[in-house]
């Protein structure tokens, strides 16, 4: 019997050896693989070569040089040209790259060549000397991002070169108007509105010509004087927060060619009646905050959006048999204080509630998934959880008078769905639930948990300040616990940890030096607990099968792992 061990025991070493090897060779050939030929150095600038369009071959600017311990070498003047050679072939330099200069505290000066076309997102972010640009006047922009010169002093050089307040780089974007006049005009000309424009600006009057097809985010946001506004049938896309906290805009025409109106768009403004032209095909979440709106007319020539006057519905299967509809938003200013959502609505979409306060009650008809603060910050009291498959992060956000949630058939409870809903004192888990994530029951009254599930995740701080949380169980089916799941849980006495529970985060129960712990003996829970000197019973063990059945299937997914194929999460 002895030799038999013996001989199995060098076997295993022999395999453990050769699988070693493996992962070495494959780990170097990777490597190799993965290295980017196309990126090269110039004067301390990085540049990728890039096939962009059928103008030829191109370059764009990704990066500076750094030493060992991160500090730039780049110096403090430096010139792009419109040309750079690599491989003894020629690349026409048109783009800056998001975040190419981020940080970059040695850069006070920067000059760009006439053949840019595009200055991706936070290009010179933080740079905080760089006081100069030069961008000439023939330049002519496809794209200008977003924070692209943020805690930087570029705008001062700019505003010095342009006495009336009106910053226009190249021939087609304005980048701010920090002019005094109320009755403003954009050039003709513009293409591009830059992000923050106009932010918290005196205008009350603005014309806007046909040339402009893009408004960046937050562009007239806080400009507390619009009372009305018309955007061109030229624009395509207006986005993030653009009008946000025009406190007295209420009239907003917009252009039959729209396509998009982006996130929080029109928060805390006074608008009452929005259009939605044929050309619109994504709103989600744009209307959240504007608590004002009563009425939503939708073009009949739109073919993703509809609604029956309490709700915008967006339709994404076609079949007209059957069709299937995401409910996009509520229409606050509906008349009733209960709302029954249709039966063919299968999805609550991106802030489609919230901050609702005159709804009392919510019903479901069918099995729904919710997605991102779809009822964040609304005051009612029942809402049928039962029928729920998926929430999305910080859907029940404060929802301070929700005192129970049956999640008997969801699958996933994403990060902050129910923080702050600081009622909420029982929940119900099925067998079906498999995720739990950050902060999801933060700051609730619950007072005892039960989970099992399906290889079930329970995320970082799910439970964290529940003040008068006493038990919690971690049945079968769970199988990881991430970090300071506890911690603000004063009243927290026992935790039931299952043999199923295999991966136990190295800060999961700090602050748990009072609780007393119930494991099972030889399992991954009682190990932890025992290492970490905390209080524990064992109200079970491992049997031998098991853990000789686990060992095993531990060797062989070291040896042979590398086989099965990778499942991507989505």
């Amino acid at each position: 019997m002895k030799k038999r061990l013996n001989k199995l025991l060098a076997l295993m070493i022999a395999a453990v050896m050769i699988a070693l090897t493996f992962t070495v060779s494959s780990a170097a050939f990777w490597e190799e693989e993965e290295y980017d030929e196309s990126m090269f150095l110039i004067d301390g600038v990085y540049y990728s070569a890039t096939y962009l369009d059928e103008d030829g071959m191109h370059a764009e600017v990704i990066g500076y040089e750094i030493d060992d311990e991160g500090n730039s070498l780049l110096a403090e003047k430096v010139v792009i040209p419109s040309e750079v050679e690599y491989n003894g072939e020629s690349f026409t330099v048109s783009t800056i790259a998001n975040n190419a200069f981020m940080d970059c505290y040695t850069l006070r000066e920067i000059t760009l060549p006439a053949t840019i076309k595009v200055i991706d997102n936070g290009a010179f972010a933080g740079a905080i000397n760089l006081s100069k640009i030069v961008i000439p006047e023939d330049c002519r922009f496809e794209y200008f991002g977003y924070s692209v010169f943020d805690g930087t002093r570029v705008l001062d050089y700019l505003s010095e070169k342009s006495p009336d307040g009106e910053i226009v780089i190249g021939q087609n974007v304005l980048l701010a108007y920090l002019g005094s006049e109320t009755d403003y005009t954009v050039p003709d000309g513009i293409t591009i509105i830059a992000d923050m424009c106009f932010f918290g600006s005196g205008i009350e009057n603005i014309t806007i010509p046909e040339t402009v097809e893009y408004i960046g985010p937050y562009a007239f946001a806080s400009c507390t004087g619009i009372k009305e506004i018309t955007i061109p049938d030229s624009v395509a896309e207006i986005t993030d927060g653009t009008f946000s906290y025009c406190m007295n805009l209420e009239t907003l025409n917009l252009g039959d060619k729209l396509e998009y109106i982006g996130l929080r768009a029109l928060e805390g403004t006074k608008v009452k009646s929005v259009y939605i032209g044929k050309s619109v095909a994504n709103v989600l979440g744009a209307f959240a905050g504007c608590n004002t709106i009563e009425n939503i007319t939708v073009s009949s020539d739109n073919e993703h959006y509809s609604t029956d006057g309490k709700a915008l519905y967006y339709k994404y299967d076609f079949d007209d048999e059957s069709p299937v509809y995401s409910l996009e938003y509520y229409i606050i200013g509906s008349d009733t204080d209960e709302f029954t959502v249709p039966e063919n609505v299968s999805e609550i979409g991106n802030y489609a509630f919230y901050n609702c306060k005159q709804l009392k009650k919510v019903n479901l008809t069918s099995y729904v998934e919710i997605y991102a603060y779809s009822f964040a910050y609304c005051t009612f009291e029942s809402f049928d959880f039962s029928k729920v498959y998926y929430i999305g992060n910080n859907a029940f956000e404060g929802c301070e008078n929700i005192r129970f949630a049956d999640l008997s058939n969801a699958y996933f409870v994403d990060n902050s769905v129910f923080e702050n809903c600081t009622a909420l004192s029982e929940v119900v888990f099925g067998d079906s639930i498999s995720w739990i994530g950050m902060a999801a029951f933060r700051n609730t009254a619950l007072t005892e948990v039960n989970v099992g599930g399906d290889y079930t995740v329970v995320d970082e701080g799910a439970f964290q300040n529940c003040p008068d949380l006493r038990r919690v169980n971690f049945n079968d089916g769970v199988y990881t616990l991430g970090e300071y799941l506890f911690t603000g849980c004063p009243s927290l006495e026992r935790v039931y940890i299952a043999e199923s529970v295999e991966e136990i985060y190295e800060n999961a129960l700090a602050e748990c030096e009072d609780i007393v712990f119930e494991v099972v003996k030889y399992s991954a829970g009682y190990d932890f607990v025992r290492d970490n000197g905390l209080n524990y019973e064992i109200v079970g063990k491992v049997s031998f099968f098991k853990r000789m059945a686990d060992f095993f299937a531990r060797i062989f997914d070291f040896l042979f792992g590398w086989l099965t194929p990778v499942s991507v999460y989505r």
